[in-house]
């Protein structure tokens, strides 16, 4: 282990060791690399998801870790549901130090095929499982003296993507209401940030691929996102030096950077690029 390497998992120990975390999505490709980058500098944590078995098995791969782990199967887009989830939490976590809305759900399918089903499905766990979590998990966290959230918002909200109506919305207001509730928590010391990454080496886009309207197109976008797809580790890395810092916003991958700048400098160029990249592909 090099030098700089070695520094970098110091000054993680010195932020989280000791401190506890929850973690929505945990058993999806990001989440358990969130889980064991933490658990690696001493953080305990509550791991939420809605897969009892896959909790289990991630829940053994950190017991090498000298941390307490609890595991907790639930519906995020279920108040009543992320309730009880905090009065499971609050009895094996007496604080909440670091909560990551990290559960997300992606669906290929064009706005006028999407069902009224499809965008329920989307936002309730994208969008109303951030602000259940955040609302519910809010008086935990103010019992910490260092409070942070951290926000999975994408790249695609800074710019509605083809086929991906229902997501890069959900993702959009994601970071609209994260900007909102960073400027009222701060005067209790918590600190909100936003994760805007491009293309992951997950299993999200692979997740609904057969749902797609247009399975060709699917199939190459799902080939971009593996050629230029970050791996989890390394996002969930970047993540956690971020929280550190508590930066307000984070860009992963140079695909969202680009996707950023683009439309902050030249929006209708932007524009008619994916137009005629969506009508050559139907």
């Amino acid at each position: 282990m090099n030098y700089e390497r070695s520094f970098k998992i110091a000054t993680l120990q010195s932020h989280f060791n000791g401190k506890s975390a929850l973690i929505t999505g945990a058993c999806g490709g990001l989440g358990s690399a969130l889980a064991k980058g933490l658990a690696s500098v001493g953080c305990h944590l509550a791991l939420v998801d809605i897969n009892e078995e896959k909790l289990k098995a991630i829940a053994l791969e950190l017991q090498p870790y000298p941390v307490e782990v609890s595991t907790h199967t639930c519906n995020i887009g279920d108040i009543a549901a992320v309730k009880t989830l905090e009065g499971e939490v609050s009895v094996k976590h007496a604080k909440l130090d670091l909560l990551i809305n990290n559960a997300g759900i992606t669906l290929q399918r064009s706005a006028a095929n999407h069902s009224e089903a499809d965008w329920q499905r989307v936002f309730n766990v994208n969008w109303w499982g951030t602000v259940n979590c955040c609302s519910v998990f809010l008086p935990l966290l103010r019992n910490s003296t260092s409070g942070q959230i951290i926000n999975l918002s994408s790249m695609a909200a800074y710019y509605g993507l083809p086929s991906q109506a229902s997501y890069s919305s959900s993702k959009a207001a994601v970071l609209a209401y994260s900007e909102a509730i960073r400027a009222e928590l701060a005067p209790d010391g918590i600190s909100v940030t936003t994760i805007h990454p491009g293309a992951i080496n997950t299993d999200m886009m692979t997740a609904t691929l057969q749902e797609s309207d247009n399975m060709e197109q699917a199939q190459k976008n799902y080939a971009l996102a593996k050629r230029w797809g970050v791996e989890a580790d390394v996002v969930a890395n970047k993540i956690l030096h971020a929280a550190r810092k508590k930066r307000n916003q984070l860009r992963i991958g140079i695909d969202a950077h680009i996707l950023y700048y683009t439309a902050l400098v030249m929006p209708n160029l932007l524009g008619s690029l994916l137009a005629k990249f969506f009508e050559k592909s139907k």
